[in-house]
């Protein structure tokens, strides 16, 4: 871990205090078995989840992590932190509570893209339009995998799915245009399987001061695999 003094702490984690001890990766790990299904790319956006946070300083009773519904939402059970599983969409709401009422804790929306975009679509885009002090992680897999299969709001036109065996008709929502448009003040967008980028981008969304919204972009191998294939692998960079 990276020494880090109450001077030059980033503005996002400011009023955050800082851990007493360095900690590690393990320190943030639960004692809760990680069930996700083989091949997912959850694994590797939690490890790296847990590998960003001791070097931002922050102690495990000061961080809080509050998901909506959805696989990735299991996130609060395998993080040694508080944190909620709250309800379908509302995740932002409850965590727009939090930041405001407690300064002093660093809060993280885990979401995703049909938890986020769907149901919790106003919700999303009220904090950040009102510059909430929340970083924001929503998994994008473009299908419903919890619910075992359905088309999703980032579901490219077209696609075959058990809710839509004709073919979806709707056009796809750009997840960084929406935070574009809603005057988010931190954007980004980052692949599970690119470790050191995902990392660089999540410490950076942490230390923003405001609302950060990522846009993880996440193989779901069961439902809808191999849907990010084009930027993955050594000519990944041609289509960024």
């Amino acid at each position: 871990m990276t020494d880090i003094t109450t001077e030059d702490r980033p503005a996002g984690l400011a009023s955050v205090p800082l851990a007493i001890e360095p900690l590690k990766r393990r320190d943030f790990a639960s004692d809760q078995e990680v069930r996700w299904c083989p091949g997912c790319g959850d694994y590797a956006i939690l490890s790296t989840f847990q590998g960003v946070l001791p070097d931002l300083g922050i102690a495990k009773e000061n961080a809080v992590v509050i998901s909506g519904i959805g696989c990735s939402s299991r996130f609060p059970y395998y993080i040694n932190t508080y944190g909620m599983h709250s309800i379908h969409g509302r995740a932002p709401a409850i965590a727009t509570g939090v930041a405001v009422s407690r300064p002093d804790l660093a809060v993280f929306v885990i979401t995703g893209d049909g938890d986020a975009l769907s149901i919790g679509g106003n919700h999303l885009i009220h904090a950040m339009r009102r510059n909430v002090n929340l970083t924001i992680l929503m998994f994008n897999n473009r299908i419903y995998g919890l619910t075992k299969g359905q088309y999703s709001p980032t579901s490219e036109a077209g696609k075959v799915t058990k809710s839509s065996p004709m073919g979806s008709i709707d056009a796809p929502f750009n997840p960084l245009a929406v935070a574009l448009g809603a005057g988010c003040s931190f954007v980004a967008r980052a692949v599970d399987s690119d470790r050191k980028h995902l990392a660089q981008v999540l410490a950076a969304a942490a230390k923003h001061r405001g609302t950060s919204f990522v846009e993880m972009y996440q193989n779901c191998p069961i439902f809808n695999d191999g849907a990010f294939d084009d930027y993955k692998g050594p000519e990944a960079a041609q289509h960024l």
